[in-house]
């Protein structure tokens, strides 16, 4: 079977576009994350606007290469009731935030919960994807914080947040870990571990038929690596 397929230009003139979502609810609307700090809607005339914009607390990449800024972006599955949406970022302090926005119908302005923050120690492997699985968790990807090889053995270190795959639960004003986490008894292991032992896991998408999840790891010099594991 040949399938033909049509591509259609929507919009353009993004600056480092790096990611691209939509709320469960908002069928017509795309949002663009742009990794200096900006989102932007996009209607589905192709019409732009800016929805948020953190470039103030965003540390901007400098130079060729360098991945940090803003890096990611999940609605709530329940974004139409309740108005939440996640974001992921590195701080000009140099640290992994994660965040959770809602608007302030007071102050027509969007507040900011932050949730973790996480010191990177280099200028790479900051992961950054986060999206919400079919459990209703929120999975939040990390590097192992960067240079090459893993000098401070981030990944394979359980008592480190760098170098996973953690799983929140986000349903109250912080978070919680999920009773059924993997290593949530484990002495001088964090409970928000999902995964580990990942370089940097820069995507992952859910198999909601089979229950999986695909992480793409970004490899090093020969290999680049997919992980696919059961939920």
């Amino acid at each position: 079977t040949i399938f033909s397929i049509e591509l259609q230009l929507i919009a353009k003139g993004f600056s480092k576009p790096i990611h691209m979502c939509s709320p469960n609810d908002q069928k017509n609307n795309l949002y663009v994350v742009e990794q200096r700090g900006k989102i932007i809607m996009v209607t589905k005339s192709g019409e732009k606007s800016v929805f948020l914009d953190i470039t103030d607390r965003v540390k901007s990449p400098g130079f060729f290469g360098d991945e940090r800024g803003l890096l990611g972006l999940a609605f709530h599955p329940d974004y139409k009731n309740n108005g939440y949406f996640f974001v992921n970022y590195i701080n000009n302090n140099e640290e992994t935030i994660i965040s959770k926005f809602y608007f302030n119908k007071n102050k027509k302005t969007f507040d900011e919960i932050i949730l973790l923050k996480i010191k990177q120690p280099y200028s790479n492997h900051n992961g950054g994807h986060l999206d919400f699985g079919p459990d209703g968790y929120l999975y939040i990807a990390t590097g192992d914080g960067g240079s090459a090889g893993d000098p401070h053995g981030n990944a394979q270190d359980l008592s480190s947040l760098l170098g996973k795959i953690l799983r929140l639960d986000i349903n109250n004003k912080l978070y919680k870990n999920p009773s059924d986490n993997p290593f949530l008894n484990t002495q001088n292991a964090r409970g928000e571990i999902w995964a580990y032992g990942l370089r940097n896991p820069w995507k992952f998408s859910f198999d909601y038929i089979n229950n999986l999840i695909f992480i793409a790891d970004v490899g090093q010099n020969s290999w680049e690596e997919l992980n696919i594991q059961k939920m």
